[in-house]
């Protein structure tokens, strides 16, 4: 647990919504069910709020991010789930696969090194 987690992050939450930054976003996730032999696969959407952002030069530099890849931050408050490397998330019309998340300090977003 951070030291800005709660109240800071509701705050943030709430300038965030005031400046309609956030947008109607879908997290697509794959549930597994039944055995082992003979696995179904159900997919199940998410509803959120996020926005999509690019990249400094600085962190395509040494590191797993590629030129093409986006910055979806997910408002942690929006969505019941939390984003993982198998999810999906659509926003604005594009679909990107989820390579990485991390929270941000605040404890307000989820931020997805996304791939589309």
């Amino acid at each position: 647990m951070s030291v800005l987690d709660s109240e800071l992050a509701a705050e943030l939450t709430d300038a965030l919504i005031a400046f309609d930054i956030p947008q109607a976003c879908t997290i697509t996730r794959n549930v597994v069910s039944g055995s082992d032999y003979d696995p179904t696969i159900t997919t199940v959407d998410y509803a959120a709020m996020g926005w999509v952002d690019d990249y400094s030069n600085l962190d395509h530099v040494d590191s797993n991010v590629l030129v093409q890849d986006r910055k979806v931050y997910i408002v942690a408050s929006s969505t019941l789930i939390e984003p993982t490397v198998t999810d999906a998330i659509t926003i604005t019309g594009k679909t990107y696969a989820v390579m990485n998340v991390q929270r941000d300090p605040a404890g307000a977003c989820w931020v997805c090194q996304s791939r589309a």
